[in-house]
């Protein structure tokens, strides 16, 4: 065997050396190397989106609880540590010193809780519809936390004195009853503290409907004529003067002109141009216009829309006192700082 031959075979031997060597390290021994590399690079990019999406989740987080802490101190609910049955029925009393014929209180009792406690109060009265009504309006949006419940409404005819004509008027009010819940000695962080703003009147209901909820829409009877007036469906007209209007009333000639009153209504305007008196009339509820005529004496009618009756003349409270507990009736100085009940009070 030649040098050259021996020399090939030396370097086959050694590339089938190194070939199996680089297969060996390539295959084997890198392979799982890069296994392994590959398994960490994707647990960091896991680790990673798992952190970014934390901090996403952390910046909600946090947006959240600032717009919460927010709302908590904007709120005007005040729910007192302390507060004692007497200043609520002061207060409650209060609220009824306008429009109520009578209104009376009682003290069923106290129900303590782990989170708050609350006193209930049965009422039961008479008053005018729209003054109920803001006696309602002001227990619900003052700044204290009550409740109404059970309200029962019932129609009370009664008559009151007319200084003017000494004759007795009949008025159509609101005989109720209903109970008051009055919340307290809430847990910790949950009174509303003294910095807080007052919430302006313009977001909240008006104080005076367009349209008494509580008061009937047409009335099943008539109020009688207590104040003597002229009734259109009676009396005759019996001349026009200028701007005046003559009716025969009894008897008696009575003179009215535009604005004045008449039974159940109003003269609207008097043309003396064609001697026509026209009166608006509201019979218990439905509107009608009555158009008088002196040259034939007919009347003649012409309904005005929908029924509707206006809202019932009873004085509401515009100013109503501070809630006992409320940081307003603690700087006032109007309750009492009383303890928490044990009991239950009478």
């Amino acid at each position: 065997m030649s040098n050259q031959v021996l020399n090939t075979l030396i370097l086959t031997l050694f590339m089938a050396v190194a070939v199996g060597v680089g297969y060996y390290v390539t295959q084997k021994l890198q392979k799982a190397e890069l296994v392994r590399l590959e398994e960490e690079a994707e647990a960091i990019r896991l680790s990673q989106a798992e952190v970014e999406t934390l901090l996403i989740e952390e910046a909600q987080a946090s947006q959240g609880a600032a717009e919460a802490l927010t709302r908590w101190n904007a709120r005007y609910k005040v729910l007192p540590d302390r507060l004692s049955s007497p200043d609520v029925v002061t207060y409650l009393n209060a609220l009824s010193q306008s429009g109520f014929r009578s209104f009376d209180i009682s003290l069923s009792g106290i129900t303590p809780g782990a989170n708050f406690s609350v006193y209930t109060y049965n009422i039961t009265g008479v008053a005018f519809y729209e003054s109920l009504y803001g006696f309602i309006w002001n227990v619900e949006n003052g700044r204290g936390l009550y409740r109404l419940s059970d309200i029962q409404i019932d129609k009370a005819v009664t008559t009151i004195p007319n200084p003017e004509t000494g004759i007795d008027r009949q008025v159509v009010l609101a005989r109720f009853s209903m109970s008051i819940d009055a919340y307290f000695g809430g847990s910790r962080g949950m009174s509303a503290p003294d910095s807080l703003v007052d919430v302006p009147d313009s977001v909240l209901p008006p104080r005076r409907p367009s349209i008494n909820p509580f008061f009937p829409l047409v009335l099943q009877t008539l109020p009688p004529n207590t104040d003597d007036l002229v009734d259109l469906e009676v009396d005759e007209l019996v001349s026009v003067i200028g701007d005046a209007a003559i009716f025969n009333h009894g008897g008696q000639m009575r003179t009215l002109r535009a604005g004045d009153h008449v039974y159940l209504g109003h003269i609207s305007s008097v043309d003396p141009n064609r001697a026509r008196v026209v009166i608006d009339l509201n019979k218990g509820g439905i509107r009608e216009r009555l158009e008088l005529d002196l040259q034939t004496g007919e009347r003649y009618r012409q309904a005005l829309g929908s029924v509707q009756l206006d809202a019932a003349t009873g004085p509401v409270m515009s100013d109503a006192p501070p809630a006992p507990g409320t940081p307003e009736a603690r700087r006032a100085g109007i309750y009492s700082d009383a303890p928490i009940p044990a009991s239950n009070e009478q």
